[in-house]
């Protein structure tokens, strides 16, 4: 092993695999309560618990090199996408395993590398992306897992950091590192609080690649205790800034969006994006307490799962609920626009419906969860609106509020009040759309910083 582990940290990370033997049947019972009401997680058992195991799924002939990206769900698959697409492009030899937790995150890479596997009706050629769930992390699952998939490198994206599959990762020498890396207030308590297992899991990480320099200062606190008693080299440490800046809108995507809003005749369009945890309760009683209220609320949930529970809350608010799963082809159902709300139900649109919108709203922010990722309303050139709770996007959020770009709030009432000035001013709205547009360009460029630094690690063989 690359990293040596202390007797306490050894004790640690065994305590942690019998806590996690005693809670199987709770991660059992929690996959079928989640299978209620997504079936498919009634699928994949095997690889969850197990690993997936058997031959590897590329032969020596098709792959030079393969690389792992573990994308936990739609957020981070969409992410990852341009930086796969770009190694598949620049290494035709090399192929890709792609590993997710949830089903929406598998679903959103078959999407996104249709072209590239094997069982795919657009594939013409060569299978050089294959897709699997990312096991639980138990050391025999872990270990199964990766001399099954045999990558010459692996990356997770984010936040993952697993300490059963990064020293297994490590005992069978394959260099790991964490891209598009970030480290929230909430993040870092996490890591301090289980200090004898996350300090050897980040040093056991080969790089980080940060999305901004407050994130790679927080790992390097992490790595300093460890630095300072061990003479291994740490990770190798670097800012390329954020994936999801250079996220393509699909150009059907913005025209989806486009014809919705010309069928539906009705402005403005006043878009809260990505919602969870029934926050659409109080929006809705602020949206019905507007004595001025002009134009359509349209809510989309971040969580599949909870389509229905929306759709019920919007009628118990006394509003007529209009689905997108109820539209016909890309038609908008009939509406009264003085009594009804949209429901975006439906997953990969969330482009359509920014192109729909006028006024954007990040959901998760107003209560104190975290907030959502801003940058695709920027990159669709929307005035960004959102609440004081932006802890997962701080730096991101700033930045906004500094260029012009993004309006924080602090209650729904408030969103109501400064986005009906904006809508009263063309001026005014021009401006923030422009300063949004001018932000999402002048952050991109991560995805070739970002391959140049797992290239670098790949070729230094560490």
């Amino acid at each position: 092993m690359r990293v040596s582990e202390s007797f306490v940290e050894r004790g640690a990370r065994a305590a942690y695999q019998i806590v996690g033997l005693l809670v199987m049947p709770a991660l059992l019972l929690h996959l079928l309560w989640r299978s209620l009401r997504q079936p498919a997680y009634r699928q994949h058992w095997a690889d969850r618990f197990l690993g997936r195991g058997g031959h590897s799924p590329f032969s020596e002939q098709e792959a030079a090199t393969v690389l792992w990206v573990h994308a936990v769900s739609v957020g981070e698959t969409r992410a990852a996408a341009p930086l796969i697409l770009q190694w598949l492009a620049q290494h035709p030899r090399h192929c890709v395993v792609l590993t997710h937790t949830t089903p929406t995150g598998a679903d959103t890479g078959r999407q996104l590398f249709e072209a590239f596997l094997g069982n795919s009706v657009q594939h013409t050629g060569q299978q050089r992306v294959v897709q699997c769930t990312l096991p639980y992390d138990f050391s025999w699952a872990a270990a199964r897992f990766l001399k099954w998939a045999q990558p010459s490198i692996g990356v997770l994206m984010e936040t993952e950091l697993w300490p059963n599959l990064l020293a297994e990762a490590d005992r069978l020498a394959i260099p790991v590192a964490l891209v598009n890396a970030r480290l929230s207030p909430r993040s870092a308590l996490r890591l301090k609080k289980w200090t004898w297992l996350s300090e050897p899991a980040v040093a056991r990480l080969t790089g980080i690649a940060a999305q901004t320099e407050s994130d790679l200062q927080g790992f390097r606190q992490v790595l300093e205790k460890r630095l300072s008693e061990t003479d291994r080299l740490s990770p190798r440490l670097e800012v390329v800034g954020n994936l999801k800046f250079d996220v393509s809108t699909p150009p059907e995507m913005i025209q989806r969006g486009t014809d919705w809003r010309t069928r539906l005749g009705v402005t403005p369009i006043w878009l809260a994006a990505s919602t969870r945890d029934d926050e659409e309760r109080d929006l809705l009683v602020a949206w019905r307490l507007q004595s001025d209220r002009s134009g359509i609320l349209l809510i989309v949930p971040r969580h599949p799962q909870r389509f229905d529970r929306v759709a019920r809350l919007i009628e118990e608010a006394g509003f007529a609920c209009c689905r997108r799963s109820g539209f016909e082809g890309n038609n908008v159902i009939e509406c009264a626009p003085e009594n009804a709300v949209l429901l975006g139900d439906s997953l990969g649109e969330m482009a359509a419906y920014m192109a729909m919108a006028d006024l954007v709203l990040m959901g998760g922010s107003l209560l104190p969860l975290g907030g959502q990722n801003p940058i695709e309303a920027c990159a669709a050139g929307k005035p960004v609106f959102f609440g004081p709770h932006m802890f997962n996007f701080a730096q991101i959020s700033r930045a906004l509020m500094e260029s012009g770009a993004g309006v924080s709030v602090n209650s729904y009432e408030q969103w109501f009040t400064e986005g009906g000035r904006c809508l009263a001013s063309p001026e005014r709205y021009a401006a923030q759309a422009q300063a949004a547009r001018a932000f999402a360009a002048r952050h991109r460029g991560a995805t070739m910083r970002t391959l140049t630094f797992i290239e670098t690690l790949s070729r230094e063989g560490c």
